[in-house]
């Protein structure tokens, strides 16, 4: 069987690309060209809001316009979600219903694999998360879970309910088991991956990954991704990421550096929280800092991005990733007093020019 798989369109945190490519990479032949496979697959969709979700449709419907009659056509992720109090979402599931043969839930990648082939993926029961090789023969990703229970009031993730949903502790393990001597750097990944752990066993266990880790002598650096600061804070994991022997990096979510605009986005921290979390860290062991913002969250002014970049300059981040505010209906953010775009792209400007003046790293993303 030939198969296509789209481009990702999906945020770094949606796994479902990663993890269901992995698999079919393993047993069945990829190709670049939909006119000339079997099945064409779109795994990495988006649904944040109406430009993503027309991205999305519009890239779906040129690959389609090359297909074969007898291919067949899979789409999971986030454009899969129903809201039918949404008339556009009403309009895109129609839309899916009519050019796709299967539709299958972004919570269900190995639905999708099953589908597929039965015979080869009959005996996938919880979902494998596993190692996957990127960038460099020395480098892996490692996806421990997806989910979140927090709710930011910006989050499209928090308000497609999709629940947190953790690999159980014993596969992570045997993941990192897995992993050859020539490994050195890992990335452990989720949606929320501060939260790991918690839906199966009821307390947090990213500190037991972070002491497993501790074991393999090959690997030298792990970068969490989407590392949740408010969970960190309040379970104290300063302490095993300060008694780590690898080079630690964070990758999360500052979004402001105002505590008007914290509470406003529901992040559960004040900036001198965070501050003194890295502060912690950084007097027993290095820390390398990833940080994301928002440019333009509803009523956002300019004394509010002072307060952001004053932030900033004391948690000395590596990078910062400026994501431009992009509203959407069904998230709670909605309510409050929304910026123009011209405003959202200035204040945008305005950070990238600054952090680059501090000499701090920093690249503006689509939106958030």
């Amino acid at each position: 069987m030939k198969i296509f798989i789209g481009y990702d369109i999906s945020c770094n945190l949606n796994y479902q690309h990663d993890y269901i490519g992995h698999q079919l990479y393993k047993k069945f032949e990829i190709v670049s060209d939909p006119s000339v496979a079997d099945a064409i697959l779109f795994l990495g969709t988006c649904s944040t809001s109406e430009r993503h979700i027309d991205m999305t449709i519009s890239y779906m419907k040129a690959v389609l316009e090359q297909k074969r009659k007898e291919a067949k056509v899979y789409v999971t992720g986030c454009i899969t979600r129903e809201f039918k109090d949404d008339p556009k979402l009403v309009e895109v599931q129609n839309w899916l219903k009519e050019n796709c043969d299967f539709i299958i839930p972004a919570t269900e990648p190995n639905q999708l694999l099953k589908l597929i082939s039965e015979q080869e993926f009959q005996n996938l029961e919880a979902e494998q998360f596993g190692a996957l090789s990127v960038s460099s023969p020395h480098v892996a990703s490692l996806y421990i879970g997806s989910g979140c229970f927090n709710h930011c009031s910006f989050c499209k993730l928090t308000f497609q309910k999709y629940p947190l949903k953790s690999a159980p502790l014993e596969t992570v393990k045997s993941a990192i088991d897995s992993l050859g001597d020539e490994i050195s750097h890992l990335y452990v990944k989720a949606t929320n991956v501060s939260q790991y752990g918690f839906d199966l066993y009821q307390e947090y266990k990213l500190p037991e990954v972070m002491q497993y880790l501790e074991t393999k002598n090959h690997i030298k650096k792990v970068s969490y991704v989407g590392f949740s600061f408010w969970d960190a804070i309040k379970n104290d994991f300063a302490s095993p990421i300060g008694a780590s022997t690898k080079e630690i990096c964070l990758s999360g979510s500052l979004e402001s550096g105002s505590p008007r605009l914290l509470k406003l986005a529901n992040k559960g921290f004040m900036p001198e929280e965070i501050i003194t979390f890295a502060k912690s860290i950084r007097e027993k062991h290095p820390l390398e800092l990833i940080l994301n913002i928002i440019a333009g969250f509803p009523t956002e002014t300019e004394e509010d991005i002072m307060q952001t970049l004053a932030v900033l300059e004391q948690l000395k981040p590596k990078q910062v990733v400026i994501n431009r505010y992009v509203n959407s209906s069904f998230v709670a953010s909605n309510q409050y007093e929304q910026l123009s775009w011209e405003t959202i792209q200035n204040h945008a400007r305005i950070y990238e020019k600054a952090l680059k003046k501090k000499k701090i790293k920093a690249k503006i993303n689509g939106g958030f």
